[in-house]
């Protein structure tokens, strides 16, 4: 009678399916292997082996070291024989003989491998299952019995009292929720924990064979590349979705990366719902960070509405240069996920290529009311567009969006001011800042009387003739004479001279010469009514009585 103890392995001979039986031996010993070292509670193990060829009823166990269980003859059961020996601490030799045949396997007995010699390795048993026979997996019975043959038999590991919480959760491993634990483990024992019956990502790959792609790729997840997939999965089962362990993805994902990528105020869509692998490939991928497509590419995988943007004619650098110039991939404490705020974010780019007006800007004593509040998108289009300078719209257009009075004003005139009609409004005005008042790029008198020099009327001269007011009797200098007498200049030059917008208007006006409607003089506004002739014109003005003046006939006042 065998001890109690003796440890019985669930499915005794299930192994022999996978191993291939070396002919030149009648003996085959499946278990245990050649050169191992094990570690018991009891310095018990069960030997099982094969008899190939020969007729015998019966082999001869002999165990030097040790001693065996019981009767020292194994029978013959349908060619297979197992049988118990006891070991003893250090160097044991288990001898089986036949008639015609002699096997010797080499088993050492130690508490660590510090104890056994170098290169023999470990073999880890399989703890004791009662089990009736060793029929109960293998088909020993019926007119074709043989130990290779496998009875369709669930395990019942998960069952009894072995491993009763295994196979609970809510999503299981496919051959844990058939109950084959045999597709993973050896059922006698292995050379890898738990009885595993391959290593690494080749016990997975056997299944899983599209996996073998994985290995193929540039990017490879260092758990992936050292083939521990279980670094990642629970084999067994996880209360989350691929068997993933811990709690969450995100979770997971945190046990390596630091969770500090969160801790911003503005988060990735998949950032925020801790949906890591919408971005990032779990295994492998053929681009960089493990992204799922590269460049550009990839963030259109979620933002399509965005590719009509990126097909203009005029790109931003950075657009070209890929999303991460300017935004970060998880998180940010700007909106849009902005390396950092507008316009700080721009500067660093534009110091290099635009210098000389990146410094005019900082230093204007007059600055755009967009580049006060430190808005460059207000005008400029952060990624492409038709219109040259990254401007969102054409110039006049891109100016009325917020300087709507005067959008009115020009669309409601008869006449417009060169530069206006042209849509050209940096004609006379800077776009960032400027060192003179209304953003213009030379200097112009803002009082409405002043006293006459050139320079008052600088941003007038860039233009129009600055001797337009040098003499006082003229036939060439200007139109606006009366005979020879100019009566540009007869306004202009005095102590209180009258300036260009006394008369004119900036932008646009109905009436000929851009004449204004109304002078504004204190709280009030005097109207002007300006009839144009063939040799000169009549002015009715809140100033003076009606005058008029002629090129040709003289007017006498």
């Amino acid at each position: 009678m065998k001890s109690k103890n003796v440890i019985l392995v669930s499915g005794c001979f299930f192994a022999l399916m996978c191993i291939g039986l070396p002919v030149e031996a009648a003996i085959n010993i499946i278990y245990p292997q050649q050169d191992v070292w094990v570690s018991t509670k009891t310095n018990i193990m069960q030997v099982v082996g094969t008899l190939d060829g020969e007729k015998d009823k019966f082999v001869t166990v002999k165990v030097k070291g040790g001693k065996v269980e019981g009767s020292n003859k194994s029978p013959i059961l349908s060619g297979a024989f197992d049988c118990v020996v006891i070991l003893k601490k250090g160097k044991n030799q288990i001898i089986v003989k036949s008639q015609k045949s002699e096997v010797i396997r080499t088993v050492y007995l130690a508490d660590s491998r510090r104890k056994v010699p170098k290169g023999i390795k470990r073999y880890y048993i399989h703890p004791p299952v009662e089990i009736p026979s060793c029929d109960t997996c293998h088909q020993l019975k019926g007119k074709t019995p043989s130990h290779k043959r496998i009875l369709p038999t669930k395990a019942n590991c998960t069952e009894g009292d072995c491993h009763p919480k295994i196979g609970k959760g809510e999503y299981v491993h496919g051959p844990l929720g058939a109950k084959v634990c045999v597709f993973c483990h050896n059922p006698h024992g292995s050379l890898l924990p738990n009885e595993i019956s391959r290593a690494g990502a080749d016990l997975c790959i056997s299944c899983h064979q599209e996996s073998k792609s994985y290995f193929e790729h540039k990017e490879i997840m260092p758990p992936v590349k050292e083939g521990n997939c279980a670094a990642c999965h629970d084999p067994h089962q996880s209360s989350v979705k691929f068997q993933l362990k811990g709690k969450t993805l995100e979770g997971l994902c945190f046990n390596c990366h630091d969770k500090k990528i969160k801790n911003f105020k503005v988060l990735h869509g998949p950032m925020q719902k801790g949906d890591c692998i919408a971005c990032h490939n779990p295994h492998s991928s053929p681009n960089k960070w493990l992204l799922e497509e590269k460049g550009d590419e990839f963030c259109f995988l979620c933002h399509k509405e965005r590719m009509e943007q990126f097909k203009r004619k005029f790109s931003h650098t950075p657009e070209k240069e890929g999303c991460n110039g300017c935004h970060t991939a998880h998180g940010s404490n700007f909106k849009f996920q902005l390396k950092a705020k507008e316009p700080e974010l721009c500067y660093p780019c534009h110091e290099k290529s635009h210098p000389d007006a990146l410094r005019e800007m900082k230093v204007a004593k007059v600055k755009h009311g967009a580049m006060k509040d430190g808005k460059c998108s207000s005008c400029h289009t952060v990624h492409s567009t038709n219109f040259e300078k990254q401007l969102k719209a054409g110039v006049k257009t891109i100016c009325f969006t917020c300087h709507e009075e005067l959008k009115d004003e020009v669309a409601s005139s008869k006449y417009q001011h060169g530069a206006v009609k042209e849509g050209n409004c940096n004609a006379c005005h800077k776009s960032h800042g400027a060192a003179y008042p209304g953003l213009l790029l030379k200097y112009y008198t803002p009082e409405f009387y002043a006293s006459f020099t050139p320079t008052a009327y600088s941003m007038c001269f860039e233009c129009h003739n600055k001797d337009i007011v040098k003499d006082k009797a003229t036939t060439k200098l200007t139109d606006f004479r009366n005979g020879a007498q100019n009566l540009h200049y007869l306004h202009v030059v005095k102590k209180k001279g009258r300036t260009c917008r006394a008369c004119h208007e900036e932008h646009a006006g109905d009436q000929k010469k851009h004449i204004r409607k109304e002078i504004p003089f204190g709280m009030w506004s005097y109207p002007i009514e300006f009839t144009l002739t063939k040799n000169g014109g009549t002015c009715v003005v809140g100033c003076h009585k009606p005058l008029s003046y002629n090129r040709v006939k003289p007017v006498k006042y």
